[in-house]
């Protein structure tokens, strides 16, 4: 598991059920998606962000949505573009701030340009906090399968959230990001879609 050239995929194992599998997965996918090509990465980013713009036409209309979306830390794909352009199109966009280790996530206005400022894991976060309740979620993905079960970074915070508010819930990846065969444990929380540049799976 140390293939992590940007032009190969990661070598992970078929079957991901042991947590000492779980961990060595988790760790292969993030230090290869660190390692993308800038150009790649910008070109899938986009991709990615329009594809979860086709999805949500589908789903509600979007100047009424409260999106909780993500600040990309540790390779995931940046969709500040794509969130900048629902802003404008009258979306009202929240960020994530893990408030305890044990609880769902918090979740805070942002816009374009807004102060951001370092918080629990190193995450950045609006600064001042305006709470919002979001309406749904777009959530990033360390792994995932077919069946829209995500491997995440083990901290069970986007599974408690989920489980506490019932969010319709799209997980976004690299298509590269794929595993053959995840066990989910009992706290793990199926997207409603995953979205890659490559493709958008529909949970069944």
């Amino acid at each position: 598991m140390n293939d992590t050239t940007p032009n190969s995929g990661p070598r992970i194992p078929r079957t991901v059920e042991a947590e000492a599998e779980r961990r060595e997965a988790r760790n292969t996918l993030i230090a290869w998606r660190r390692s993308m090509v800038p150009e790649v990465r910008r070109a899938a980013d986009a991709a990615i962000g329009e594809r979860v713009d086709r999805l949500l036409a589908t789903t509600a209309p979007f100047g009424s949505a409260v999106v909780g979306a993500f600040w990309p830390v540790r390779g995931e794909p940046d969709l500040r573009e794509t969130m900048a352009r629902w802003h404008a199109a009258g979306c009202t966009l929240a960020l994530p701030r893990v408030v305890g280790l044990d609880r769902a996530l918090a979740f805070g206005r942002w816009i374009p340009g807004a102060t951001m400022r370092t918080a629990e894991f190193d995450i950045p976060v609006p600064e001042p906090f305006e709470a919002l309740q979001p309406s749904l979620l777009i959530v990033p993905c360390v792994g995932f399968d077919a069946r829209g079960y995500r491997l995440g970074y083990g901290g069970g915070f986007y599974d408690r959230t989920l489980g506490e508010h019932s969010l319709p819930s799209i997980g976004v990846a690299y298509d590269r990001c794929e595993i053959e065969r995840f066990v989910p444990g009992a706290h793990d929380r199926r997207m409603a879609a995953i979205v890659t540049e490559a493709r958008t799976i529909v949970a069944d």
